[in-house]
């Protein structure tokens, strides 16, 4: 089902119907209407003394989304972003107040973390910093899904630093910024950009300057305290320009890094397989959308992201969209479609339909 703009109705029943979702009832998903999760229903009608109540047909649709998101959080202002996110008809100013709500509270349980670990004996900037290298420690071994994600083999005295850089950065902290200069290869180790450095199978290599030199700007934009000093100050029409650049940069990015890791047989081949590990986590909508903001306040780093999404809406995603209809073709349609390409297309273009059929992307 599209989100298209239709006038076709469903009743609650049908709608539960449509999920057969396990502990989903008429009462979960009133309490979900009252979040600001799901459309209001409608008075359409009567059966016999009892008022008929019905949603637009899309309603269907975005209670198996809502569905899917909740598998990962519960947190109804992450929901509210993540739907908001995927194109559903959420207030607006109701987005914006679950963007800086999630912001703030990520950003004072940080601080309340470092707060509890500070040395009363250090003076406060030492302090501080010691405090914040015992979080990032206790994040570095975490382990499961809730851990930050691995992109390569790194030392773990090494993971740790980079996590406490990363950290400082988010936080806002000048420090972090200052140790760029030894700790930047670290960072970029961490979040998997060090393969952009070098050609991986065919892949040529596209990041180039000193390493962390890209981030030492980060704390002017894409700080806690800048985000959420953005958003707070964004109307609708920013949050909205700021979702489609958003969206536009998430799924092309991620589906870049699809392609070039299937024809080059290797994984995160360009350096930006975070963007296909974060494309399916409701938080990337809050972060994402806040950043966007953000940058779009500076007019050079404006123009900057502007360049690279209209790139990927010209050349990316028509070439994701062509390889998605390949994977539609009947078998033998396919097997066609294929002989007529060199044998090294062939094979990178079967790893990247084998990775669509594997995935829910």
């Amino acid at each position: 089902m599209s989100l298209t703009e239709s006038t076709e109705r469903v009743s609650t029943a049908a709608l539960l119907a449509a999920v057969d979702g396990p502990g989903v009832t008429a009462r979960t998903l009133e309490y979900w209407r009252q979040q600001g999760l799901l459309p209001k229903a409608e008075r359409t009608g009567q059966a016999g003394r009892r008022p008929e109540w019905t949603y637009l047909a899309t309603a269907v649709e975005q209670l198996r989304e809502l569905l899917r998101l909740r598998a990962q959080t519960r947190q109804p202002d992450v929901l509210r972003v993540a739907l908001w996110f995927r194109g559903f008809e959420i207030d607006p100013e109701h987005v914006r107040e679950s963007l800086v709500s999630t912001l703030r509270r990520f950003h004072v349980q940080i601080l309340k973390e470092i707060e509890r670990r500070r040395d009363p004996a250090l003076p406060n900037v030492e302090a501080q910093w010691a405090a914040l290298e015992q979080v990032a420690r206790t994040l570095a071994r975490k382990r499961g899904a809730h851990a930050p994600p691995r992109f390569g083999r790194q030392r773990q005295e090494e993971r740790d630093r980079a996590i406490t850089v990363l950290l400082g950065l988010v936080l806002g902290f000048p420090e972090a910024a200052a140790r760029l200069g030894d700790d930047g290869p670290l960072v970029e180790r961490l979040m998997g950009l060090d393969r952009a450095r070098r050609p991986q199978g065919g892949v040529g290599s596209w990041l180039t300057g000193a390493p962390g030199e890209g981030l030492d700007g980060f704390v002017a934009f894409g700080s806690l305290p800048a985000l959420i000093a953005a958003v707070e100050a964004a109307d609708a029409g920013e949050l909205l320009a700021a979702r489609e650049l958003a969206r536009t940069a998430l799924v092309g990015i991620a589906a870049f890094s699809r392609m070039a890791d299937a024809f080059a047989l290797t994984d995160n081949a360009n350096g930006l397989g975070a963007w296909r590990t974060i494309a399916s986590d409701p938080m990337a909508a809050v972060w994402l959308t806040a950043l966007v903001v953000s940058i779009r306040r500076n007019k050079s780093y404006s123009d900057n992201l502007r360049a690279i999404v209209d790139a990927v809406d010209q050349t990316v995603l028509p070439a994701d969209m062509q390889a998605r209809s390949l994977a539609d073709l009947t078998p033998e349609d396919l097997k066609r479609n294929l002989e007529r390409l060199p044998f090294l297309q062939q094979a990178g273009l079967k790893r990247l339909l084998a990775d669509y059929q594997n995935t829910a992307d």
